[in-house]
């Protein structure tokens, strides 16, 4: 079976039921946004499985939960295009997410100022793939807000924590690499 269908050659796409949308509707620029940060989060899963200052326990319990956040962006994209008539995200999805977000955070040292994103290669990219969901977070909210959905989903709230785990993962990642945060300072 080839990858391409050529359905799409005239500028659309067919959404989860079948319906032909434009390629530039914010439900189809979603779902691409999700995928992207999907893609990210399966590169930051290799780079943290490269780092070889991170204990191998600690490290698989990283990769897990990311390919964990991983499988549910794949079923965000679900939720997305069914208009959310496909609910498959509930508060408990939500609630991992700060749990994983309140160990790490009560395992370091408490942050005392702001930083600049630095230290190991994975935890650079942990801050780049939290600006990518950030970005992700706004269009979701549009979408929401485009097809009048007043009470966000379970979906969305996982999204706007997933921007505070990775923020927190990166700083846990150089925690677990001995590596020293640097703080912000006056410009001068």
């Amino acid at each position: 079976m080839a990858i391409y269908t050529k359905t799409g050659d005239k500028g659309t796409t067919a959404t989860l039921y079948g319906e032909r949308v434009s390629k530039a509707s914010l439900i189809i620029q979603l779902n691409g946004e999700i995928d992207e940060v999907n893609a990210s989060i399966g590169y930051l899963s290799s780079l943290v499985h490269s780092n070889k200052k991170i204990q191998p326990m600690k490290k698989k319990d990283i990769i897990e939960l990311l390919q964990w956040i991983e499988n549910g962006l794949y079923n965000m994209g679900v939720e997305v295009s069914s208009n959310f008539k496909d609910i498959k995200f509930t508060e408990e999805h939500v609630q991992l997410l700060e749990e994983k977000i309140n160990d790490m955070t009560d395992r370091m040292p408490p942050q005392r100022s702001f930083i600049i994103y630095s230290g190991t290669e994975d935890a650079t990219y942990a801050q780049l793939v939290r600006a990518i969901v950030r970005r992700c977070e706004r269009l979701f909210v549009e979408f929401l807000e485009d097809i009048n959905i007043t009470s966000y989903p379970q979906s969305y709230m996982f999204m706007n924590r997933l921007s505070d785990y990775l923020f927190t993962l990166s700083r846990y990642i150089n925690f677990l690499s001995n590596d020293v945060e640097i703080k912000t300072s006056e410009w001068k």
